[in-house]
């Protein structure tokens, strides 16, 4: 069902926007803050459709943002995967073409197991495919959160053919919406000043080589300065399948173990199962490319990575000077596998872990399977193996309890924030890289690098990476394989930042920020930067609106990506 909404646009000014933004068409119909009741149901807005199934959906004339209602939606326990959802749609012909900010205030009371958001979806011919699609997947609200502006900005295509949005609540607690505004943005930024150019280069620090070539490292002594002392450096990328970033971070990796001493790396891949790659690293035991096929995650599968690994064994030898480590807990069966060797011989707990693992591979009910996980960690406890054996068993029935958790976004972000720290703690004399996606990376929302900095504050310095232009592996409409990039345009950063003509170079975000100067103030506020991800042709869109400045502390642009090379194993 849709409804078409009549709506304003705000001429207000913002920190980001000092003249008034462009006004919409004077449309007299309006509901964006819920005041109008729907004739049918006089607890319900009109003009909104409301899919509620399971959830409590009514205004609210006591808890407000302004005016006199909110829309507020409940659901006491037991989500089971369902989602309170609000939908409305935009007239095309006022948008099309646009960059559009959709803003909204939200409160929340025990989010768990979920979030609450905005959401905003553009569509092409037909239905046929997203041009643009964000939930705020990452970066939605949970727990307790006063009211609380958020917003989501996208670029509407001229090819739009229709435009919806509205508000989500997944999980269990109380969530409030109030005060929906939808602004018209200026024209992006497409060029430099001369003094802005000036003002940027001085921020500016070229590097040699993308490649690990174990030549000149003179560029990289820029490092020393900026890492000062941090603990946990953490490399992001915005694609999964960029062969250039991933020799990028195995340069930088070298040099930081050589030069600083940084002795723990840490990967997005599931925890049991990365651990496994110090048989081979630090011991020279087993076959490289099949420990890493062991990880399971297909854009760790590379070429790039087996160079890093191969170094690692060498950089080992005589004597262990890095471990290879992973965070993630999207997998159970290598957790199974730890407990399973570890109480081999004692058939009652062996009877046990097996019943386990069939629970788990037929999903059956948490409850259920949490009683098992009790028995097995209070073996664990009471067991005689050393205290160090002990806790990394405990770990693994952690990561199975993460897994079993009803939401994925936010939450895996927190669950690899917790198992990083879990590392952290067990080895407080060690310095740690770590390695993933940006939006894991990065230091801001609901972010695993988020968590880290609230725990390690200056400890924890961020690198993004982007490009400018090129391809890389990612899933689409042929599978697993290469997909071309899109050529930044003019108003992404990263068609900005080509303006600089270096190849590849470090941009020092961190005193851009602090030194707050006129001509680089266009960085401080929203600008769409590429966030491949692992999606190709299927993606809806490759740029995202962010504040780079709070996100990271360095970017690493490098001008053409090409796609990284799988392993091959057996001719396959």
């Amino acid at each position: 069902m849709t409804i078409v909404l009549s709506f304003y646009l705000c001429n207000c000014k913002t920190d980001n926007n000092p003249e008034p933004v462009e006004v919409g068409p004077d449309l007299s119909s309006l509901n964006l803050d819920f005041e109008v009741r729907s004739s049918g149901n006089v607890s319900f807005p009109a003009n909104w459709y409301i899919g509620f199934a399971g959830f409590n959906v009514s205004l609210d004339n006591v808890e407000k943002h302004s005016g006199l209602l909110s829309l507020k939606a409940e659901r006491p326990g037991g989500s089971n995967g369902s989602v309170m959802v609000f939908t409305s749609n935009l007239p095309i012909e006022s948008f099309a073409g646009k960059n559009v900010e959709y803003k909204g205030w939200i409160k929340t009371k025990g989010v768990i197991n979920g979030y609450a958001g905005l959401w905003f979806r553009v569509d092409g011919e037909n239905g046929n495919g997203s041009l643009g699609f964000d939930n705020m997947y990452y970066r939605g609200l949970t727990g307790d959160n006063d009211w609380t502006q958020v917003s989501i900005m996208m670029d509407v295509s001229n090819n739009a053919k229709a435009i919806y949005f509205g508000g989500l609540f997944s999980g269990e607690g109380i969530t409030w919406f109030d005060d929906l505004e939808i602004v018209i943005n200026p024209a992006p930024k497409s060029s430099l000043s001369q003094e802005e150019f000036a003002a940027l280069k001085k921020y500016v620090y070229p590097l040699r080589t993308f490649e690990p070539d174990g030549g000149d490292t003179q560029d990289l002594k820029i490092l020393d300065e900026l890492i000062g002392h941090s603990k946990v450096i953490g490399l992001g990328e915005n694609s999964h399948g960029s062969s250039e970033i991933f020799k990028m971070k195995n340069r930088m990796i070298q040099y930081l173990g050589d030069i600083h001493n940084f002795d723990i790396f840490s990967i997005e891949s599931f925890m049991p199962t990365a651990y496994k790659l110090n048989d081979y690293t630090v011991r020279g035991e087993g076959d490289p490319k099949k420990l890493i096929i062991s990880l399971l995650m297909g854009a760790w599968r590379t070429e790039e990575v087996l160079n890093m690994v191969e170094w690692m064994h060498r950089y080992n030898q005589p004597i262990q000077r890095i471990l290879f480590t992973g965070f993630d807990m999207q997998q159970y069966s290598g957790a199974i596998n730890e407990l399973s060797d570890a109480f081999k011989g004692d058939m009652e707990i062996e009877t046990k872990i097996v019943d386990l693992m069939e629970l788990l591979n037929e999903k059956a009910e948490v409850n259920v399977i949490d009683s098992l996980l009790s028995f097995l960690q209070k073996s664990i406890e009471t067991s005689t193996f050393e205290s160090t054996k002990q806790a990394w068993l405990l770990q693994n029935i952690a990561i199975i309890r993460q897994y079993l958790l009803p939401y994925r976004g936010a939450m895996r972000d927190k669950c690899m924030a917790e198992n990083f720290m879990w590392i952290y703690e067990h080895n407080p004399n060690s310095k740690f890289i770590t390695w993933a996606h940006n939006i894991h990376v990065m230091k801001t929302e609901n972010s695993q690098g988020s968590h880290l900095y609230k725990r390690l504050g200056d400890e924890y310095t961020t690198f993004g990476f982007t490009f400018f232009d090129g391809s890389y592996i990612a899933d689409g409409s042929k599978g697993t394989a290469s997909y071309e990039a899109v050529t930044a345009y003019p108003g992404t950063l990263e068609y900005l930042l080509n303006q600089l003509n270096e190849p590849i170079f470090i941009l020092d975000l961190k005193k851009i920020k602090l030194d707050n100067h006129k001509d680089t103030k266009w960085l401080m506020g929203y600008l769409p930067y590429r966030e491949a991800d692992e999606l190709g042709d299927r993606k809806p869109s490759e740029f995202v609106y962010r504040k780079i400045v709070d996100d990271f502390d360095y970017l690493i642009f490098i001008k053409s990506s090409s796609p990284s090379t799988f392993i091959q194993i057996n001719n396959e």
